[in-house]
Parts: structure tokens; sequence; C-alpha cells
């Protein structure tokens, strides 16, 4: 994967209606680190970074853009998306944040797939997901990802939500966490409220202690009991990383998860 540049948004400027458009396809990925008002044109396919804390962020992608969001240890903002396109979202997440993610899927075949990964120790973290299908034949996807250590407790609350005459749309939450101490805690939500017959709709959790016996067999091939928790925190955080499509952002965020994990 290229590495790709960071431009702050800002530089930019806003329009008259006191937002930013992003009218060109272009090889970098823009920097968002306060409260905006986002369009991304028809067509066009942008990458946004954002750094926020305690910010508002409203985003439209019209028809035929694909908008893939990064956000790295953002915390306590909240993002609403109305989608006529396609929607990627990533997150990684090792400080407490209480935020808030709502998007509406406005056109046909317009999708939004969100992966959220959180790595947390000694501090607590509340996620609020929810996507509503307003058109037939939209799609959404919710994958979150949460590790807790340490006393620490993480809360998953994620809502599907497809309107009746909403036909043909897909909906599906998965939620997987992995508590690695007797005093912290992971809590999934899982919703979907559904008044469409035409539709398909699912989710999924699974919340539990990190494998003895995966622990064990690892140790009996030679490696310590930590070698072995780290390899196994590395299978499920490795996806993450290796999606970050600028190297210094990577580098930094790999340095930041394993100081916090304790290596």
């Amino acid at each position: 994967m290229a590495n790709q540049e960071l431009v702050l948004i800002s530089a930019l400027g806003q329009a008259e209606d006191k937002k930013y458009y992003i009218k060109d396809t272009k090889d970098e990925i823009y920097i968002i680190d306060q409260d905006m008002d986002i369009v991304v044109l028809d067509g066009i396919n942008a990458k946004f970074l954002d750094k926020t804390k305690n910010c508002t962020i409203h985003m439209e992608g019209l028809k035929d853009s694909s908008i893939t969001y990064y956000v790295l240890n953002s915390q306590s903002s909240k993002r609403c998306f109305d989608i006529h396109g396609e929607l990627n979202v990533v997150e990684i997440s090792i400080s407490a944040t209480e935020e808030s993610l709502l998007i509406h899927l406005l056109n046909e075949n317009a999708q939004a797939n969100v992966e959220n990964l959180s790595i947390l120790t000694e501090v607590s973290s509340i996620y609020t997901q929810r996507i509503d299908h307003k058109y037939p034949s939209t799609y959404s996807n919710i994958k979150n990802v949460g590790v807790a250590m340490n006393g620490s407790n993480l809360v998953f609350d994620t809502t599907g939500k497809i309107d009746k005459g909403m036909s043909k749309s897909k909906c599906a939450q998965l939620s997987r966490g992995v508590v690695m101490d007797n005093i912290s805690s992971i809590t999934a939500k899982p919703i979907l409220l559904i008044d469409e017959y035409d539709c398909f709709a699912n989710h999924g959790a699974s919340i539990g202690k990190m494998s003895d016996e995966d622990l064990f067999y690892l140790m009996s091939r030679g490696l310590t009991k930590k070698q072995a928790f780290l390899l196994i925190l590395e299978g499920i955080v490795r996806p993450f990383i290796d999606s970050i499509p600028n190297e210094e952002l990577k580098e930094s965020m790999e340095k930041e998860i394993m100081a916090r994990i304790g290596e």
C-alpha cells in the first residue's frame, strides 16, 4: 500500500454555506481536527483521518462517492454520515471515550462498513453506533473488537434500523471481546429494529477470557506466557494496523498499542 500524504482539510477553506467540499479524487488523506461539515461530491473517492476530541462531525457522501474514514485514538466525538454511495470506517482506540456514530443510508446500493478496535487498560469506554436504512437495497455491516484489561469496562451499543418499505436491505452486526482478567468487562448490546419483511438482518456477540488452551499450546512450543499473550493479541490487532495507509501513522499507532499492553 502506498504511503499517502496527510493534508489538513481546513486548508481547503469553507464555502459560503460553511461547508467543506471535496471536489476531486486525490491520493491523499484529509485530516479532521475540529468541528466540521463536509460534502463529498458525486463520484469522488476520498480518505479522511479523524483525530478530534469532543467535536461534532457531519459528512455527506453524494451518489457514487466512496469515503474511507479512519479514526485513530479520537475521543468523545459525535459523527453523523448521510450516505448515498459507500462509506468505510476504521477505528482504533486505546483511550477512554464516550462517542456516537450515526449513519443514514439514503440511496439504492448505498453501503456502510464499520470496523472498530478498542484496547483498554484501567479506563472505560462506551460506543453508541446506529445505522438507519432509509432506502431499499442498502447494506450495512458493523464489526466491533474489544480487549479489556486491568479493570477496564467497554460497552458496544449497536443498533441497526430497516424502515418499512426498505426491501432487499441487509444489516449485519458482530461484536467480539477478550477480557484479560476478573476485574474487567465487555458488554455488547446488539439491537435490530426491523419494520420490513423482505430484508436480511443478523447480529452476534462473542465475549470471553483469553483461551487458556491457546496460551498453554503456545507455551508448550517454547514461548513464555507473556510472549504467548502478545502473539495472540497480535493476531487481533494486526489487521487493523495494516489497514492504515500512512507509514508514520501506522508505526505511531503500533507503538502506542504495544506500550499500552505492556510489551
